[in-house]
């Protein structure tokens, strides 16, 4: 490989491994280095995020059960839950982490041809681009989850409510058994780091699943470019024995690089599809008491920390539900673009043994393929859709028996 060549994939490793290191050293995922004091802090932070989750459910020993409470206190303690399961599983199977980290340096390390590097150096951009939205956007909700506490008195500035009134308060129930005025700042610290953590885990987990997929979306683009490049070879003579071996040669590069993604696909599925089929579940059953929370502040006792509290969790559920579903479509739609080009190519002009190659290609093309967790769910934006529509459905016949 030349010099410029090695230049060029050292840039793209960079593009993707700088924010995908950070986000996962910060939380003690990166599966390299993992020396004693990473175990400690992701012990740490695991305990914050499930005490705080017991925190909450042992109000259910104090208070009465009304169909607010329950909803109340689950919306928000079963989102720690989808974070706690995120981390702990990620925490649990690096190998998964490890390994596709590998196998993409190794595949993009093959890469030689510079229309090659720029198509995945394209997808390095995109990759770069979705990190930084993505930490941006969170920067805010966290800025904005971080004056809840505090926005009965900045109303009160602003309103002139008497100072009697104007008091920080604790926007989610908790029961510590102790005194909950004399340790008001001790357990407004255990509920920030609980959600910092917790979010930060959606944060780093959706850099790097979205950042994988998009890059393997490229690879599958490249797979897609090199059959067009091996038909272009042979346009214009077939007779030639080089030109021949050339078309081959080039049609088994697409060939091999399509299945090793596939592959690398069907690993990460296969060894997190129980995670992702109950944090599916959670997400539904949260997103629905998530949307009847917004319903009850708004309609009964109107609070604005509530509000925008729910607001919050609905629109972190929804994007990190959207993004998995779009991630899904994508490589689905990547998946299938090979066989459209290899039908798509004059293939009538090709040598017999290519176009028995290509007939291969078609064939396996009619079997569509799905990214399916557990056989149960498939990730698509039409499943996307069924859930949002599921979660609204579920939120109605909570109205219903509330009212």
């Amino acid at each position: 490989m030349c010099v410029e060549t090695r230049i060029s994939m050292s840039c793209i490793d960079t593009q993707f491994l700088y924010i995908h290191r950070i986000s996962l050293v910060t939380l003690g995922l990166w599966p390299y280095d993992r020396t004693m004091l990473v175990q400690l802090q992701s012990c740490v932070f695991s305990l914050t995020t499930i005490s705080f989750i017991i925190f909450q459910l042992t109000t259910f020993l104090t208070t009465e059960w009304t169909i607010d409470f329950i909803a109340e206190i689950l919306s928000t303690s079963l989102f720690l839950l989808l974070s706690a399961i995120f981390y702990n599983s990620f925490w649990i199977n690096t190998h998964i982490v490890k390994h596709m980290l590998e196998n993409f340096q190794y595949m993009c390390s093959e890469l030689k041809d510079k229309n090659e590097i720029a198509i995945i150096k394209r997808y390095g951009y995109i990759v770069k681009c979705i990190a930084i939205g993505l930490i941006l956007l969170t920067m805010w909700g966290l800025f904005f989850f971080t004056l809840l506490p505090i926005l009965p008195r900045i109303f009160g500035i602003f309103f002139l409510v008497n100072k009697s009134e104007t008091y920080c308060t604790m926007y989610i129930t908790t029961e510590y058994f102790v005194d909950e005025e004399k340790y008001f700042y001790f357990i407004l610290l255990h509920l920030y780091a609980a959600h910092y953590i917790a979010l930060g885990t959606l944060l780093g987990i959706g850099i790097m699943s979205t950042g994988y997929f998009t890059y393997f979306c490229g690879l599958f683009e490249i797979a897609s470019y090199r059959i067009e490049q091996a038909m272009r070879i042979n346009s214009d003579k077939v007779t030639n024995r080089k030109d021949k071996r050339k078309i081959d040669k080039k049609i088994s590069h697409a060939v091999d690089i399509h299945r090793a993604v596939v592959e690398l696909t069907e690993f990460f599925i296969h060894n997190l599809e129980g995670t992702y089929i109950l944090t599916m579940a959670i997400i539904l059953i949260c997103l629905s008491l998530n949307l009847f929370g917004i319903f009850h502040a708004v309609s009964f006792v109107f609070s604005m920390e509530n509000f925008l509290l729910h607001c919050g969790c609905t629109l972190v559920i929804l994007t990190a539900s959207f993004g998995g579903n779009y991630a899904g479509q994508k490589i689905t739609d990547h998946y299938n673009y090979i066989f459209s080009s290899a039908y798509n190519v004059r293939w009538y002009v090709a040598p017999v043994c290519v176009q028995r190659l290509i007939l291969f290609l078609l064939q396996k093309g009619t079997k569509p393929y799905r990214m399916k967790f557990g056989g149960l769910y498939t990730t698509s934006l039409e499943n996307f859709a069924s859930l949002s529509t599921v979660s609204i459905s579920y939120f109605t016949v909570i109205y219903s028996i509330q009212k």
